[in-house]
């Protein structure tokens, strides 16, 4: 399913759009919800290494297109706030000792 989402960044802002497909979505999900939506919004950050915290504004069926939108807002904020961790470099553990 993660392979076949459509996703839109706007330009200069912290939103973005999910487009999965009604049929990839309904075979794993039953109706359109925000658990369901958090679900899938942070398996497709984890799976494309995305930056930031997702938070859903919106989900929404397009009957029409058949796909289901979820509307997204980045929190990329929070995450400038930790320390990353070094790892150490074992060759120059002992260096200068």
């Amino acid at each position: 399913m993660f392979e076949n989402i459509f996703e839109t960044v706007i330009k200069g802002s912290n939103t973005i759009f999910l487009d999965v497909n009604e049929s990839d979505y309904y075979l794993s999900y039953d109706t359109i919800n925000n658990k369901a939506a958090e679900e899938i919004t942070n398996n497709f950050f984890r799976l494309k290494q995305k930056d930031g915290i997702p938070k859903i504004i919106d989900i929404t069926e397009d009957r029409f297109t058949h796909t289901i939108k979820i509307t997204v807002e980045v929190d990329t904020q929070s995450e400038s706030d930790i320390e990353p961790y070094i790892v150490p470099d074992s060759l120059n553990v002992t260096r200068n000792q």
